[in-house]
């Protein structure tokens, strides 16, 4: 599992606690970002100065315990300004911190290939969309932002569009208590009297 971080969600003296507390849940990465705020177009973007978003990852891996466990770094100053050449030189001082890799959001092929000929770590991206998976070729881990909720509620528009055509249950309860494995616990309430 891979969670995001946030931008630490402490200072860099703190971050400590932010490690500690995923480390213990058992995730295998975190990312940390330099996007301080906005993440929408209706509002002002805000990214927090190089130095002290360096001092974040620095903080991260210095609190990391777990040698398995991987910071990454993430840039959002492509997202935010369309500026590569600032991506870039944020990124190369985030692996100079000390991140295990890096990850320029909303960059596409050509700039994803530019990152990784200019900095001297795996990427990581959110998927590309439109692009086919071979685009995303020079990457090391893509992540495809919601997936598993967008597959669940197409699957839930789906059932719920089957549910008015017929009037029931795609597969009825029956599917259900097989999923769940119900025979098995009957056999096993018979077996000890509790039936």
């Amino acid at each position: 599992m891979i969670a995001d971080a946030e931008g630490g969600f402490h200072d860099a003296a703190n971050l400590w606690r932010t490690v500690q507390a995923f480390e213990q849940a058992g995730v295998a990465a975190i990312h940390i970002e330099d996007h301080a705020f906005g993440k929408h177009a209706a509002v002002a973007q805000k990214l927090r100065p190089a130095h002290e978003a360096a001092a974040r990852i620095r903080a991260a891996v210095d609190a990391r315990k777990d040698p398995d466990f991987l910071i990454v770094a993430r840039s959002d100053a492509f997202w935010v300004a369309r500026d590569l050449e600032d991506t870039i030189a944020r990124l190369k001082l985030y692996a100079d911190a000390g991140a295990d890799m890096v990850f320029p959001t909303l960059v596409g092929p050509a700039e994803l290939a530019e990152v990784r000929r200019r900095v001297n770590k795996p990427a990581m991206i959110v998927d590309m969309p439109g692009q086919p998976l071979a685009a995303h070729k020079d990457a090391a881990i893509v992540l495809y932002y919601a997936f598993a909720a967008l597959a669940q509620f197409g699957a839930l528009n789906d059932a719920i569009a089957r549910f008015k055509r017929h009037g029931a249950l795609p597969g009825g309860t029956d599917a259900l208590e097989q999923l769940l494995g119900y025979d098995a616990f009957v056999a096993r309430a018979r077996k000890y009297g509790e039936s």
